[in-house]
Parts: structure tokens; sequence; C-alpha cells
């Protein structure tokens, strides 16, 4: 993606296996509104036991032993402890942190918070999260899922994003489409919100040199519990570039570690090998939410990336072009584990050829707790899995 702070690239934890353990099941809702609160983090009081709701606010745990304590939070609600007795499902009712909105930008408060946090981010850099993740993409074309894929990686992270993976689980099943993407899990591996070794030219957000290059506003102030959340609006100051960036970041105040950002792009162009198709406005969001640690760092805790682009035919109505993708990280420890050989992404690699060097595994998938779906998404994979498109990688 340019010389920006992204170069273009879940759900729930999956444990391992226990002769006691039990599936507990439930969802996370807000306690004003009543709707569900997606990707809040539920996590057993006192162990490394946890998870992330998926879009619905539902989740799924495996727990050791009940009764329980769990722990639920996210970052614009309040963090809320509750006790669990039996195995039925669990209503989470989180109430919605108080956003205090400031009638006016404090001088250069703001960009001073984001040359806190980067400074921050050099801090804690060298410290190495090794774990696993789930990766879902779903493409559609005019409203039809088109092609879908999954991933387990076994990760390596920073608190820049993803240092490292080795795949362990995959599929992919597609249909007879104008366009596929052969590589768009590059958006997610790629991923980095910072470099520690920033130069006086770049134009990154998290940068000593971000009052050159953003117009920052104040946008609120959220109080947590003891953590005073401060939401930065930014915008690309230059209007000269092809590509445009703005959103939003969430830095805790007193330790300055970013907890979420979220980037809308546009301008990222997008190429086709039809010599009569063409592509138009093309527009990229990144959602990611990060956990702070003990030891002063952040773990990424979830990417969620979204590409929508029109695309243009000779004499035809355009058609609308939809990627999402969602990786979620877990099961997060400091210690290396052995025999794994992790890689970067390579540029121009093929998901589809990458996926194709594995075992498919029907059963793996097959009421996983790690892969847990919305309605949704439950019903596209299962249009996909009725037809066989898992096993063969063919189009029905």
């Amino acid at each position: 993606m340019a010389r920006h702070f992204y170069y273009c690239t879940g759900l729930l934890i999956l444990l391992g296996p226990s002769a006691v353990a039990q599936q507990l099941a439930g969802r996370v809702v807000d306690t004003e509104t009543g709707k569900p609160v997606p990707y809040a983090s539920v996590s057993v009081l006192g162990t490394a036991q946890g998870t992330t709701s998926n879009a619905e606010g539902e989740f799924e745990l495996a727990v050791a032993k009940l009764p329980g304590r769990l722990v639920a939070s996210e970052l614009s609600h309040r963090t809320d402890t509750l006790t669990v007795t039996g195995a039925q499902p669990v209503l989470v009712r989180l109430q919605p942190s108080a956003v205090a909105l400031p009638e006016v930008q404090l001088g250069s408060y703001t960009a001073e918070l984001i040359k806190k946090a980067y400074r921050q981010l050099q801090r804690a850099h060298d410290q190495k999260t090794y774990g696993q993740a789930f990766y879902r993409q779903i493409t559609q074309l005019d409203g039809e899922a088109t092609e879908v894929q999954e991933m387990v990686w076994q990760t390596k992270t920073d608190n820049a994003g993803l240092n490292g993976m080795a795949l362990a689980q995959a599929r992919y099943a597609k249909k007879k489409a104008l366009i596929s993407f052969t590589d768009f899990s590059k958006f997610t591996k790629n991923f980095s919100i910072f470099s520690p070794a920033d130069s006086a030219t770049s134009r990154r957000l998290l940068s000593p040199h971000v009052a050159q290059n953003f117009t920052l506003t104040l946008v609120g102030v959220t109080q947590n519990g003891p953590q005073q959340l401060i939401e930065i609006g930014f915008a690309s100051k230059s209007e000269s570039n092809a590509t445009q960036e703005k959103g939003s970041i969430t830095i805790d105040e007193a330790t300055h570690q970013v907890l979420r950002l979220h980037l809308e792009t546009s301008g990222i162009g997008s190429r086709s090998n039809h010599p009569l198709f063409s592509f138009k406005e093309p527009r990229m969001v990144f959602d990611c939410v990060f956990q702070p640690t003990l030891h002063g760092s952040t773990d990424v805790q979830y990417i969620k990336t979204s590409y929508q682009v029109a695309l243009n035919r000779p004499l035809k109505p355009d058609v609308r072009v939809q990627v999402l993708s969602f990786t979620s990280f877990y099961g997060g420890q400091r210690t290396a584990p052995s025999g794994i050989a992790y890689t970067r992404a390579v540029a121009g690699q093929s998901d589809l050829a990458t996926i194709k060097q594995t075992t498919y595994n029907p059963a793996f998938w097959q009421n996983n707790s790690a892969v847990k779906r919305t309605p949704l998404e439950e019903e596209i994979i299962k249009s996909f899995e009725q037809k066989g498109a898992f096993g063969t990688m063919l189009a029905p």
C-alpha cells in the first residue's frame, strides 16, 4: 500500500483437549440497546483461557471447570465480571462507556500523544507473542458469494502486527466468476502499524512526524475503569498523493498503548488481466484491535479488512465487488514453540497454491469453536459444503 503505514494483508479461541473441559456458549449484548457487541474479549478470570465474540456477539469457550468467573471487555464498553455456575448459555451485558466530546482541540495534545504512542511501540517492539490465528475471507459479486477461504496459522506477532506465520489448516472454494482474488491475505500478513526504524521522510501516522502529514482532531475521551482512552481522528494533509487516508486511533492516555485503529483508504488500485475490464472507486477499510499486556506491550486481537470496488465492463452494468476478511489471534504465549518455521508473506504468492499444499481435513472444520460463524456466514459456508466445493476446490 505504497509508503503509508500499511503494506497490503476469527474468531474464537481453540483450546487444547482436556478431560474435564466443558463447552460454554453465550452472547455479549449492550445493556442499553440490547444489540450484540461484536469482537468483545471474553476470558476466564485468572487463566489464559479466552476468546472473542463474533460479529453477532456470540462466543464459545472451553473452560476447565465450573463454576468460574468470566471477564468480558470491549473498548467502547465497561469491563464486567460475572460468575458462571453451569454450562447453560450465558448472556453477558456490557454497559457502554460514557464518551466526553471536547469542545475545542487542545493545541498540540493530539500530535504529542501519538508521538508518545510511537515511542512506546519502539520500546516494546522486541517482545514477541507466539500463538494461532484464524483467517476467513469471503468474496461477493453483486451480493453473491463466489469465493471462500479459511486458514489457521501458527503465528509470531509483535506490537506492529504479524511477524511470521506457518500454515496449519486451510480450505478454499470458489464458483465461476468474473473476478477472483489470488492473494488477498497479504493485507493481513503484511499488516504493520508502524516501523521501529522510521525515517525523517516517513508518512506514517505513528511516527515523530505525524503533525506534518496529518490533520488531527480530538474525537472523544472514554473512561473505562481506571483507563482514560483518547480517540484521535486523522486525515492525510497532502492532496497530491494517489492514496488518501483517514480514520481514528484510540490510545490509553496513561500507558500510551495503541488499542484500536480504524483506517479508510482510497485510491488503492486493482488490476484486471482482462483488457476490457477496469476498476473504479476503490475503497479499503482496516479495523484493528490490540490487547494490552503486563509487559507494557500490546498483542494483536483481531484485524478486519474490507475492500470495495466497482468492476466496469463495456456496455454492461458495473459489478459491485466486495471482499471481507477477518483474522482473530488467540492462544498467545511468550515462549517460542519448537519445530515451527515461521515465514513472512512473499510477494505474488497465491493463496490457492499454498492451500493446495495442505491435506484437506473435513473433520477439522465441523463443530469447531475456532471457526464459529455468524448466521449469514454459516449459510454461505454450508452452500459451498453441500456442493463439495471445499474438497475438490472446483467451481460447483
